[in-house]
């Protein structure tokens, strides 16, 4: 079924949500593995495609049961905050345009962990760590922060629209530390690692005076998607429980980044969709009998 809003499917237990931009043949891959797999209603979300999406989907809508919907083009966690508030669901599952699920013993696992009421959601978690500043002074390493993996997670709908009601964000972003008194001076300060000949100059006589975070005085905060959300609840008690292995190797299939790749050229750390194009095409056409037109 084709809708023009969130606000016209009424509210479900759960319901999983694929979008997709302009990646047409991986999001229908993502999108028959969730109709195989899942036992849950689907949405998928095209966002100002340009690749003839609206039109593929409109029709396989007819042929399969999910539903469909445009919304604009903007950044993922801007289109992620827009699907909480709007959502009438008691959980949503995110499932990547560029993620396959290859068999459904995942499910028992996901719905069990559901029940933990101290839990926001289920998934795996991609922990934070240190991370370089682009400079040559080991001191200026800054911290990417805890987030849950958002290419597979399962989230409550009431806790995430309260806590991105209050403030918080799916959006990525950086908070800049390293003169502790004036965050947008910090940024200023902290742009020199742009700069060759500025990299080595180091702040860290200010460092006792930064917040400290896993025992580390950073200089800046990495936030990527979903990580200010996921700070919040854990501030206030909540957790990401996790499902583990043997899920993480063996249940899903994640090819990484081909969106990034489709809407930005030369993108580093991504998947060209022409480098797996024909082997998403054997899949399509080897386990749901599918041709991409």
């Amino acid at each position: 079924m084709i809708v023009s809003a969130l606000a016209e499917l009424a509210g479900v237990p759960a319901r999983a949500i694929i979008i997709n931009c302009s990646t047409r043949a991986v999001s229908t891959l993502a999108l028959m593995s969730v109709l195989r797999h899942a036992n849950m209603p689907a949405l998928l979300i095209d966002c100002a495609s340009t690749d003839g999406s609206w039109a593929w989907f409109s029709t396989l809508a007819k042929q399969y049961p999910f539903d469909l919907l445009k919304m604009p083009l903007r950044p993922h966690g801007q289109t992620l905050d827009q699907i909480f508030r709007a959502s009438r669901d008691e959980t949503l599952l995110l499932v990547d345009s560029d993620l396959e699920i290859l068999q459904a013993d995942i499910f028992p696992k996901l719905h069990l962990l559901t029940a933990d009421q101290s839990a926001y959601g289920v998934g795996f978690l991609h922990p934070g760590g240190a991370m370089p500043a682009n400079a040559p002074i080991q001191a200026n390493a800054g911290r990417y922060m805890d987030r849950m993996w958002i290419p597979f997670c399962l989230l409550k709908v009431t806790p995430i629209k309260r806590t991105v009601a209050a403030g918080s964000t799916f959006m990525h972003s950086r908070d800049y530390l390293e003169f502790p008194w004036h965050g947008g001076l910090s940024r200023l300060i902290y742009a020199r690692h742009r700069l060759p000949g500025l990299r080595g100059i180091s702040l860290e006589i200010f460092a006792d005076s930064r917040e400290r975070i896993h025992g580390e005085r950073v200089p800046f905060r990495e936030y990527d998607t979903g990580a200010r959300v996921h700070q919040a609840l854990v501030g206030q008690g909540q957790h990401l429980a996790h499902l583990g292995e043997p899920y993480w190797s063996q249940s899903l299939r994640h090819y990484h980044g081909v969106t990034r790749a489709t809407l930005t050229q030369d993108f580093q750390n991504a998947t060209v969709p022409g480098a797996i194009a024909a082997e998403v095409a054997a899949r399509l056409a080897s386990e749901y009998q599918l041709v991409v037109s």
